[in-house]
């Protein structure tokens, strides 16, 4: 039985570990928001490398549901012997649920300074669109400028 309440906690363990990571990828992605220029590969290999992990989360998860339903009824009967391992669990679950909720909230955040971000290139690159039509515009009408038409032939027909 103890073995199996090793595993349990080595499962929360795991779980706790790898949401300290995600965390960290959400800063290095927030940081990389609020930078002038961003390396849009990096982003993209942050995400990525968020979602390995968030699917990682989900077969330990797996894991610790199989193993909990195989040990659940001997900890109901006898839960003053294992009082120390059910706190200790209780304790890392309260700890995985409160990184959930600031993990969820900062990817809030993030989809927000995404979207602001997107929206920031697009007016930058209308901008740089519009600068362009002007500048053709001036072009063409400065050739326009420059052209003389035939002096010597007859325009009529």
């Amino acid at each position: 039985m103890d073995t199996y309440l090793d595993m349990l906690q080595d499962s929360l363990k795991k779980k706790l570990e790898i949401l300290n990571r995600i965390m960290d990828h959400q800063k290095k992605e927030a940081d990389m928001l609020r930078e002038e220029s961003m390396d849009m590969e990096a982003f993209d290999k942050s995400i990525n490398e968020k979602v390995e992990l968030a699917e990682s989360i989900d077969s330990l998860d797996d894991g610790f549901e199989q193993v909990y339903d195989r040990v659940r009824e001997e900890m109901i009967r006898h839960k003053d012997n294992y009082a120390g391992y059910i706190r200790k669990m209780q304790d890392m679950i309260a700890e995985i649920s409160e990184k959930n909720v600031l993990i969820q909230a900062e990817e809030n955040r993030i989809k927000l300074e995404v979207n602001n971000y997107a929206r920031r290139e697009s007016a930058a690159l209308r901008q740089r669109r519009d600068n362009g039509k002007a500048a053709r515009s001036y072009y063409n009408n400065m050739k326009k400028l420059n052209y003389v038409d035939s002096q010597f032939m007859d325009k009529k027909k």
